[in-house]
């Protein structure tokens, strides 16, 4: 086996190892990420709190209802009960319960209103708490996606490693120390084809002596545009 393949089996070893990085960080930030939850518990919260408020609302209006009708009651009592005679007297009370019922007519209007309110907000909070649940079960079911292909990578990338010991344990310790200075100045690519006569990684054109030279199973070529270790595979 040349060095050269060697190198770049290592090369691929190390590009799938560095995918499988990036991807484990992505899956470490989508399990972070929970911006969709969040916002649905907070629509879901601020409708509970919406009908709080307009249950409270709702209750005062009743308690006023209730008191003015007591108040039209003994207004009506005093004024058939019989112990009032003065017509004075019997005309203001008269003036007194026209005028506590047009009250009441706008207190039973607001009531309505403020009924009509509670049944918009138990509907939004109906419509919130359904959309809570769905998120929360699609939040569990991509949890466990994503735990899996976590699971997945992270015995993926130790196969990945121990291959990696295997091969770079066969290369010759100047050879590994030159490709990892390139992987490092290279973004993370020290090793590129030949293809048709040309580096696959930067795309210049070799000369003939490089060709020639890539053709030797023990010697290292590099580009002479991009520096990378050429692999005539």
């Amino acid at each position: 086996m040349s060095q050269t393949f060697k190198l770049y089996r290592l090369q691929q070893i190390d590009s799938q190892i560095d995918h499988l990085h990036s991807r484990l960080r992505e899956i470490a930030a989508a399990l972070a990420e929970d911006s969709d939850l969040r916002h649905a518990q907070a629509r879901y919260s601020t409708a509970q709190k919406k009908l709080a408020e307009v249950n409270k609302v709702l209750r005062k209006a009743e308690a006023d209802v209730q008191a003015q009708q007591i108040k039209i009651e003994q207004t009506e009592a005093a004024l058939y009960g019989g112990k009032v005679r003065n017509p004075k007297e019997l005309q203001d009370l008269h003036k007194e319960s026209a005028a506590l019922g047009r009250y009441l007519k706008v207190l039973e209007d607001r009531q309505l209103d403020v009924m009509l309110n509670v049944e918009e907000s138990e509907s939004g909070l109906k419509t919130a708490s359904a959309t809570l649940e769905a998120v929360l079960d699609e939040s569990a079911r991509q949890k466990t996606r994503l735990l899996n292909e976590q699971a997945a990578l992270l015995k993926e990338l130790e196969r990945q490693g121990s291959e990696r010991q295997a091969v770079s344990n066969s290369i010759p310790p100047a050879d590994l120390q030159l490709y990892d200075q390139l992987r490092e100045q290279r973004s993370g690519v020290a090793v590129a084809r030949v293809i048709d006569k040309t580096c696959a990684a930067c795309g210049s054109t070799l000369s003939a002596a490089s060709l020639s030279a890539a053709h030797s199973p023990n010697q290292i070529t590099r580009c002479a545009t991009c520096g990378r270790i050429l692999y005539l595979g």
